[in-house]
């Protein structure tokens, strides 16, 4: 050891995988890899709502007028709880956050009712990997949505 261990190794990019522009790219990306989306049903809703879960956020859309919407953005680690409340045809969906107040969730209702089921199943498997601190990077787009829904699914109801 003569004291030059640091000039022996210069910091270069190789030390560092991913530079902030490569972490920006790939959340870019992850982004727009939509895993499940629902739209209300016209024309029972005059102007459809839509969620979107995509493999960073869950978008509300809330419209209220022709080309007019309320859009906003919760990261999926924001999400504490999914709720689905199901008829026989359509259903709402019911989001708890550390955003919103805990003692009123976001509603969104008038969804079909496997729409609402599946969105309540994918975002609830995903809350559930978080938890469990399970990266789902490495999976495609197809088969994460495929394995959340599984992970969601719950079994003990006959919905």
């Amino acid at each position: 050891m003569d004291g030059n261990d640091t000039a022996a190794k210069p910091m270069t990019q190789a030390t560092h995988p991913e530079t902030p522009k490569q972490e920006l790219k790939q959340a870019i990306k992850e982004s727009h890899q939509v895993l499940v989306s629902a739209t209300t049903v016209f024309p029972v809703a005059l102007f459809p709502d839509t969620i979107t879960v995509d493999r960073a956020k869950l978008t509300i859309a809330r419209r209220t007028f022709f080309k007019v919407a309320e859009v906003m953005s919760i990261r999926i680690e924001d999400v504490l709880n999914v709720t689905a409340n199901v008829g026989p045809i359509f259903g709402s969906i019911k989001i708890t956050s550390r955003i919103f107040s805990i003692e009123k969730p976001y509603t969104v209702d008038h969804f079909w009712r496997e729409d609402a089921l599946k969105v309540k199943r994918i975002t609830q498997g995903y809350i559930i990997a978080l938890q469990k601190e399970i990266d789902c990077s490495n999976l495609s787009t197809e088969e994460l949505s495929s394995m959340l829904d599984q992970l969601g699914k719950d079994d003990h109801d006959q919905t």
